[in-house]
């Protein structure tokens, strides 16, 4: 097989007037080119290339046809390995397929790959020197087309073409202190399958970032934190077109797993760096508190009282919760529109891409880390009746911790079926302590979220958070049930004991 070529590359989504202002940018001065490019996208029918991180395409250029298949190893990274090759017309070029990862991968399916979807685009070009670098400068305006939807495509792409990464982020930095631009992380490819698929407006849910056994720790942390930053972007992006529910959580969920992530890398990350994006990742997650919680309140407390108990008296709080909700998805909004925001995604790309990490491999790392998080988990769920709410809500976001690592890791351990019943167990324990918090957050909080200050609405609400604390008793149950199966669940990634020293 051809080695193949590597692209390191930052991609910004640009309004047409950004284009305008960036296109006159002082660090973006020198000599244009312009071209127009049009690029169909093949694959079969139930997505063979595309499940394995792979794009491939035939390119209409001014100098010709360019067959090219590009292989990403996790969402979100900025580094692409690619297989490149001239081609007579837009049409595919099976043989040239055969020294590239499409060959195994469409092994007797080749016949099945078709065109998917289109991409058409003015792309102006300009080449920056930069802090010793070569950077290429790539601005694009068209659209993507599949069937017949249509959606439009404006880019910024800065591509490293010699030098180091660091220069691209430095660039990228002073093009932000004059322009909130902010990265994405979903390339054409993959925003054209999400046409074709009609599943534009889909929140984004996480992905596996599978790990090989040689993988060493400096990968490893750059794809499982990369593929937590593409989601809290991708949701980011989908929230001013669709305000839904399910978009504030998945945006949520990237950014607990991310947090999560650098929890677990934290003894080979350096101090100063980790605690500064820490900050503003609690900072954007705060943000979305309000939204969450009561987005969460209104589904799993207000309506289904509405509908066991109807009364008048419930239409003024129900009027009064959704204005809060409102109100609160205004200020994600808000926080995601900020300066603030566009450095955050920024500088965390920035700092994951060059963080400096040990390339010792990583399973050693990934079993002691799993070991220190179970045994936080187990210890403090024994003792699960004797815990407050805070206590609860803390062992909640230490057993969260747990299930993302256990995710993050499983493909390193081989013990499928010992993985899948204890990920199945520690989901269950979580989801009923998530039950409990969401009681103690609909008493303690919601009041404060959804000020509620007139005085018959208040009493509204605190009689439907008292039938719902009915239910506490037979939560609190539950969850004990839970952590004895999690008790019962033996870790995936350990041998397994002997019988008798198990005895």
């Amino acid at each position: 097989m051809a080695s193949p070529a590597t692209e390191t590359e930052l991609k910004f989504r640009l309004g047409p007037g950004a284009v305008v202002r960036l296109s006159g940018h002082p660090a973006l001065q020198g000599p244009q080119t312009s071209q127009s490019l049009r690029s169909v996208y093949f694959d079969t029918p139930d997505g063979v290339l595309r499940a394995a991180g792979c794009g491939l395409r035939v390119r209409t250029t001014p100098d010709g046809f360019v067959q090219t298949l590009k292989r990403q190893t996790a969402p979100g990274q900025t580094a692409r390995d690619e297989w490149e090759v001239p081609v007579v017309s837009e049409a595919l070029d099976l043989a040239a397929l055969k020294t590239t990862p499409a060959h195994r991968l469409l092994k007797g399916r080749r016949g099945d790959l078709a065109a998917r979807f289109a991409t058409t685009v003015v792309r102006r070009i300009r080449m920056v020197d930069w802090e010793g670098a070569r950077i290429e400068v790539a601005f694009d305006a068209g659209e993507l087309s599949a069937d017949d939807k249509r959606e439009p495509i404006y880019e910024l792409e800065l591509e490293l073409k010699a030098g180091q990464p660091a220069a691209l982020f430095s660039l990228a930095r002073r093009l932000a202190r004059d322009l909130a631009i902010v990265p994405v992380f979903e390339s054409k490819a993959e925003r054209g399958w999400r046409l074709a698929d009609g599943i534009s407006h889909s929140p984004r849910r996480a992905v596996a970032t599978p790990l090989s056994p040689d993988a060493t720790t400096a990968t490893a942390f750059r794809r499982i934190a990369m593929a937590c930053l593409a989601q809290v972007s991708a949701n980011a992006e989908l929230l001013p077109v669709v305000r839904r529910p399910e978009a504030v959580h998945q945006m949520r969920v990237g950014l607990r797993r991310l947090r999560a992530a650098v929890g677990v890398f934290k003894p080979l990350l350096a101090e100063v760096e980790r605690e500064r994006i820490e900050t503003e990742l609690k900072w954007l997650a705060h943000e979305a508190d309000a939204a969450r919680d009561l987005d969460v309140f209104i589904r799993d407390v207000f309506h289904p009282t509405a509908l066991e108990a109807p009364s008048p008296e419930l239409a003024p709080l129900g009027r009064h919760l959704l204005a809060a909700r409102g109100l609160a998805y205004d200020r994600v909004l808000a926080a995601i529109a900020s300066p603030r925001y566009a450095l955050l995604m920024l500088e965390t790309t920035a700092w994951i891409e060059t963080a400096v990490l040990p390339d010792d491999p990583v399973a050693p790392f990934a079993a002691e880390a799993l070991d220190r998080l179970h045994r936080q988990v187990e210890k403090r769920a024994r003792d699960l009746t004797d815990l407050d709410p805070e206590a609860r809500h803390h062992l909640r976001i230490r057993a969260k911790r747990l299930r993302y690592a256990a995710e993050f890791f499983a493909d390193l351990f081989p013990a499928r079926r010992r993985r899948s019943r204890y990920l199945k167990a520690l989901e269950r324990l979580q989801d009923r302590l998530g039950q409990l918090n969401d009681l103690a957050v609909a008493r303690d909080r919601i009041p404060g979220e959804a000020a509620l200050d007139d005085t018959a609405v208040a009493f509204s609400a605190g009689r439907v958070i008292g039938r719902r604390e009915r239910d506490e008793a037979a939560l609190l149950a539950a969850a004990i049930k839970t952590c004895e199966r999690f008790h019962d669940a033996r870790p995936f990634w350990t041998r397994r004991r002997s019988r008798q020293k198990r005895s």
